[in-house]
């Protein structure tokens, strides 16, 4: 099990990184690819992160391992749907906020911004619920630098996936998908973890 909250981790990872990279080509067609965007998606995705984090963090305190998991499983599946709708919303999105002064940077930062800020927070919650668990499950301090090592390849994996393969070979539609349906597995992981774990209290 632990193996597999391991692996948790850098899928976790690779979906908030693959995730971020796709939004600067979703978002380009609309306000182009500036420092602005560019700027506006990383903030924007960093601030939900730690946002997701905190929250993560304090369910992880109240709660036990099977809790956990099922918490982190949910919050996988929440930022499945919220990168699947993204590219439906954005047209919508230009229309309302972009369409009526394309030029004003206020307005391309909030276009660029606001749609990265659900999946970022979604996938922040479930990263310390998935740490935690494998730290209490191998009651070894130092997995948690195999955690975080999990987390930092997936990472480069994202970004070098959807950059290199994913948006040239899917385009960008279809490699936000894919990265939604790699949410959805990485959600059945988590609960499949949990459906097996017992019910334990963990300190």
């Amino acid at each position: 099990m632990l193996a597999v909250l391991i692996l948790a981790e850098g899928l976790t990872a690779f979906c908030a990184l693959g995730f971020e990279v796709a939004m600067a080509r979703l978002v380009a067609p609309h306000a182009g690819m500036s420092t602005d965007t560019w700027t506006a998606i990383i903030a924007a995705f960093l601030l939900a992160l730690a946002l997701g984090n905190h929250v993560g963090g304090r369910i992880a305190a109240a709660s036990d391992m099977r809790q956990r998991l099922c918490v982190a499983a949910g919050a996988a599946l929440a930022a499945a749907l919220a990168i699947a709708v993204t590219p439906l919303a954005i047209p919508w999105w230009d229309a309302a906020v972009l369409s009526p002064a394309p030029a004003a940077p206020w307005r391309i930062v909030a276009f660029a911004a606001v749609p990265c800020l659900p999946a970022g927070f979604a996938l922040g919650v479930a990263t310390p619920l998935v740490m935690t668990a494998a730290l209490a499950l191998s009651k070894n301090q130092a997995v948690a630098g195999l955690v975080y090592g999990a987390g930092a390849a997936g990472s480069v994996c994202g970004v070098l996936g959807v950059l290199w393969w994913g948006l040239d070979v899917l385009g960008t539609r279809a490699t936000l998908l894919s990265i939604a349906a790699i949410a959805v597995a990485l959600a059945a992981m988590i609960a499949a973890s949990a459906l097996t774990r017992r019910r334990v209290a963990l300190p």
